[in-house]
């Protein structure tokens, strides 16, 4: 009875490391402190980290966001210069001058998503004008 208890046993953790996806339930997600925010067809993440990744018609765009004397505003990572203005609102965000439309409605994502995104705010880190900027 103990080796077919112990074959049944080893055919299961074979099968869960060979399914695909989560069978026994995932974890470890990050970016519960990012923001998604959409704005027609373009995309602007809000990162807990500081940055910014904005997908826009024009190409992507990725930046800190800063706070100073006029306001926080959306600085880009390559050459500084202020991109938008952002005004938080809760759920809906307005960045002046930026994007298809200046309003921007935050996308309720879920872990995965989130996970997802957060994998582009990290990358920032690995630019060369982020510690500049630090």
């Amino acid at each position: 009875m103990n080796r077919i208890a112990l074959l049944l046993a080893s055919l299961c953790a074979a099968g869960t490391v060979l399914l695909a996806g989560c069978p026994l339930g995932c974890g470890g997600y990050s970016g519960n402190g990012d923001r998604v925010l959409a704005s027609g067809t373009d995309q602007l993440i809000l990162c807990e980290n500081g940055g910014f990744v904005a997908t826009t018609s024009a190409g992507t765009t990725e930046g800190m966001i800063v706070v100073g004397t006029t306001g926080t505003v959306g600085i880009e990572g390559d050459d500084g210069a202020q991109l938008f203005t952002l005004v938080d609102e809760g759920t809906q965000v307005t960045t002046a001058g930026f994007g298809s439309d200046d309003s921007w409605d935050e996308v309720d994502e879920n872990e995965v998503q989130l996970d997802h995104a957060d994998v582009l705010c990290t990358d920032l880190t690995s630019r060369g004008w982020w510690s500049a900027a630090q």
